[in-house]
């Protein structure tokens, strides 16, 4: 008869894989450390990202907006050269 040995009451459990020949280390990070390394390596591309949004932006709303701008001017011109004409015709009198 095999010899039946028992189980004992509390077996260990693999709750991580280790790969064989590398060291387990467990070491604290700081996130504050962690945060500005993550910034230093994300800051250039971020700035080039954020720097073409803002050019499409502006020049979107430079577009929507040169009509009326013009329009505005123009308007603003004929008023002032219809006072203008309107002084020099009654200085005549």
């Amino acid at each position: 008869m095999p010899n039946i040995r028992s189980v004992p009451r509390f077996v260990p459990t693999l709750t991580e894989v280790v790969q064989p020949g590398q060291p387990h280390t467990v070491t604290a990070i700081d996130p504050e450390w962690l945060a500005q390394q993550v910034m230093e390596t994300v800051k250039p591309k971020l700035e080039q990202q954020l720097r073409a949004s803002l050019q499409v932006l502006i020049e979107q709303q430079m577009r929507s907006t040169a009509p009326k701008l013009q329009r505005d001017m123009e308007d603003a011109i004929r008023v002032a050269v219809a006072h203008t004409l309107a002084r020099i015709v009654k200085t005549k009198k």
